[in-house]
């Protein structure tokens, strides 16, 4: 079952991309990953372990 959903801002806390905040775009079910939008430009997958919810 997805932590996160299409929409949420979340922050990583993984070894990659560290402390960057993005946008949940999607979530690989067969992978059990979410794409993230860093950025225009920028995106990444990342484990629900790798991640929490931003608060601003």
């Amino acid at each position: 079952m997805a932590e996160f959903k299409v929409g949420d801002t979340v922050q990583i806390t993984g070894a990659t991309m560290t402390g960057n905040v993005g946008t949940v775009t999607s979530f690989d079910e067969k992978r059990g990953k979410y794409l993230v939008l860093i950025s225009a430009v920028t995106q990444n997958y990342f484990t629900a372990d790798e991640l929490k919810l931003f608060k601003a």
